[in-house]
């Protein structure tokens, strides 16, 4: 059971697991090494082990980590998408040139469609109910994506996709893990929540880290403004799972993004 499973040992397992799966020789299989194994943030699984253990940790192990395994190759994929030319045309990502640069414009394309179908091959092996809340939060995702594109001009209109384009695969993870390990309706309901606040929090503090001059909700409210609704939505998410049996995690990690600096 999953509960019986440290973090970090659980961490451990997932880097082994995701590198053992994306180990062919071809140059595709090198381009997902180049954009997955370097080192992520890993939000993602671990809010699936954290969403696992808040609902009673009953999920077994393997079955987390195919989920956090899926959920983390459908985010690899959604940011080398959106480093191409015709999304946000970045050059750097992680302090390297990012998978389009390194590989080319269409290996980037490529290297994105593979990972998404690693995912899914991946999710075919996990829960139904729980792959559902992932596939879930990737469709969520695009659609935030379209906004992003689409421009937003008003604090709502940012917050409206954030809460897409971020939001739903920090719920999508967190629900994943919590229906994996049979959540009642209530632990449910207060994940949901978590994950909802946390995703808003961690894209106001992408804002306020990178603060570029492009369109943005530092530019449209200013500095101030954004870090006040930052610390809103971090205290927010901590308040909803006070009420769990096991809070300290969650709660740990919704103070540690907030304070981050990368």
């Amino acid at each position: 059971m999953i509960k019986d499973v440290d973090r970090s040992i659980y961490l451990e397992r997932f880097e082994r697991e995701l590198k053992d799966l994306l180990c062919g020789d071809n140059v595709l299989d090198a381009a997902m090494r180049y954009a997955t194994l370097d080192g992520g943030k890993r939000v993602r699984p671990t809010l699936v082990y954290l969403g696992a253990v808040a609902a009673g940790g009953e999920a077994s192990e393997e079955d987390v980590i195919r989920l956090a395994l899926a959920i983390e190759l459908i985010h690899s994929y959604s940011l080398v998408h959106d480093d191409l030319p015709a999304m946000d045309d970045d050059a750097m990502r992680r302090g390297k040139p990012t998978v389009h640069k390194a590989f080319g414009e269409a290996y980037g394309v490529l290297t994105g469609d593979l990972l998404l179908s690693y995912a899914m091959k991946v999710l075919l092996d996990a829960p139904k109910e729980a792959a559902k809340e992932i596939a879930n939060g990737a469709i969520d995702m695009v659609y935030g994506q379209q906004k992003d594109i689409e421009g937003a001009k008003t604090e709502e209109e940012f917050l409206a996709m954030y809460a897409k384009k971020t939001g739903a695969m920090f719920v999508g993870a967190v629900r994943a893990g919590a229906i994996a390990s049979g959540a009642d309706g209530k632990t449910l309901a207060s994940l949901t929540e978590y994950a909802n606040r946390l995703g808003l929090a961690f894209q106001l503090s992408d804002d306020l880290i990178e603060d570029k001059d492009e369109a943005s909700l530092v530019t449209l409210a200013g500095r101030d403004r954004v870090r006040e609704l930052l610390l809103l939505n971090t205290e927010l998410a901590k308040a909803s799972v006070s009420s769990l049996a096991y809070p300290r995690p969650l709660i740990a990690l919704a103070d540690k993004l907030q304070s981050r600096t990368k």
